[in-house]
């Protein structure tokens, strides 16, 4: 049956509307395949089955399981995770005979291999649902929730704001001790943020003018990811002067969280976002206007997680990696915790998760889970870790990764207009994924493997 271009745009969208989440333990053991891909590639490498340097190993190790588990096998996502972690063990302990003499140091470097996992590991998640999501076989229980619920895309959303405030830690965490002013500081923040709010408005203007299918309750008419990106950075530049002189990042994270889920229950906020018109340009777009505070103090807690990571620490590396660990547990501990009392006190439909919003119980949910997450990798690296950078292809997606999210949105969006993939079989669905993320991970690895080109934004 074929139908025009303006009804098969109505059916994209009604495709991705009013669904309905799944459960945060199916969430938790997918984005777990992440630990078990490394795992795996780790024990491999230690027992010399596959080289280091070799991109096709890494391709079949930390992209193909985990494109498996989001589709074709997501029914079975548990297993294959298990599944990794369990082969790894065999073979590390095959080859551990062999390699202890290999593990007595560590390097020096201040390179952090487990947080080269955990942002490139989420970026390709990340990269996979956003087109996966547009076909039949990606489980619509992974899509993004309408409004209340939980999902595999909602929490990766989070996780991306999340691991920026992890990497951006580095300059704020030294903001106090600079000579620059408040004026100074803000100018250079917002120079850093307009290639970003220029990728915003070529997102909006390219989406318009194809006619390109949206989903308006998302962010609204005109907003769209890169602005809440683009606007992070002078905000949290403000902020970052009361951190200096009385607060820490987190307690400001703490306070703007607490005092936007005030003003959406207690100050008519939440009804607003949800039910008012669509009148000004304001209304037009108050999902993505209203979540950026919670996206803030999201930001803001990523950067606490960043600035314990890059402390300075006098004391050996090892040792050092066992006080984060403990750190890392007892800071995602306490979000699980202060996540279950929400949920316990205040559990009604109104009141529960929310990306759409970027509610209090979604920030909780974000965070814990996300240092839950580096908790597993800093603790793998403990253990079985090898030195250096990591693995070269996760390293090359992290050294380019705005440039590996924008590369993705363009494969996506031309996949979406050259082919009608709603209507695509599961053989053409899987080959299509598999051949766009070879791409998506093949690009950065030459850029940066081959002529150490980093692409700044």
């Amino acid at each position: 049956m074929k139908i025009s271009e303006e009804e098969y745009k109505l059916a994209k969208e009604a495709h991705v509307a009013n669904c309905t989440g799944g459960s945060i333990h199916e969430i938790n053991m997918i984005c777990a395949s992440i630990v078990g891909s490394h795992m795996l590639w780790t024990s491999l490498v230690r027992s010399n089955v596959v080289k280091k340097d070799s991109f096709i190993p890494e391709f079949l190790i930390y992209v193909v399981p985990v494109l498996a588990c989001l589709t074709i096998a997501s029914d079975y996502a548990s297993w294959i995770t298990i599944g990794m972690a369990t082969s790894s063990l065999f073979f590390y302990s095959s080859s551990a005979a062999t390699t202890t003499t290999q593990r007595v140091t560590k390097t020096k470097s201040e390179y952090k291999p487990y947080l080269t996992v955990y942002r490139a590991g989420t970026m390709i998640l990340t990269c996979i649902a956003i087109l996966a999501v547009d076909f039949q076989f990606f489980p619509r229980r992974f899509a993004k929730v309408e409004t209340f619920g939980t999902s595999l895309m909602d929490i990766g959303v989070g996780s991306f704001v999340f691991s920026s405030g992890v990497v951006a830690s580095r300059a704020y965490i030294h903001q106090g001790s600079t000579t620059l002013n408040i004026r100074q500081s803000l100018l250079k923040s917002l120079r850093s943020a307009f290639p970003i709010l220029v990728l915003g408005f070529a997102r909006l203007f390219l989406t318009k003018s194809v006619n390109y299918q949206e989903h308006n309750s998302e962010y609204g008419l005109h907003w769209n990811f890169f602005f809440t990106l683009g606007f992070l950075p002078p905000f949290v530049t403000l902020l970052g002067f009361l951190r200096s002189r009385w607060l820490s990042f987190s307690m400001l994270g703490l306070l703007v969280a607490c005092g936007y889920e005030t003003a959406l229950l207690g100050y008519g906020l939440q009804d607003w976002i949800l039910n008012a018109p669509r009148v000004d340009l304001i209304s037009a777009n108050k999902e993505g206007i209203c979540s950026f505070a919670g996206y803030l103090s999201i930001f803001l807690f990523g950067l606490e997680c960043g600035s314990m990571i890059f402390k300075k620490d006098e004391s050996k590396n090892r040792n050092r990696q066992y006080v984060l660990l403990i750190r890392l547990f007892i800071f995602s501990s306490a979000m699980w915790i202060a996540f279950g009392i929400w949920n316990y006190f205040y559990f009604s439909p109104e009141a529960y998760v929310s990306r759409r919003l970027a509610n209090l119980p979604y920030i909780f949910w974000v965070i814990s889970f996300n240092l839950s997450l580096l908790s597993l990798l800093v603790l793998v690296e403990l253990q079985i870790g090898l030195e250096n950078r990591g693995p070269p292809m996760l390293d090359a997606i992290n050294t380019n990764g705005l440039f590996t999210f924008l590369l993705a949105n363009v494969l996506t969006g031309t996949i979406n207009l050259s082919m009608r993939t709603l209507y695509a079989n599961t053989l053409t669905s899987s080959l299509v994924n598999i051949l766009y993320m070879l791409i998506v991970t093949f690009v950065p690895w030459i850029m940066w493997r081959r002529y150490k080109i980093r692409v700044k934004f």
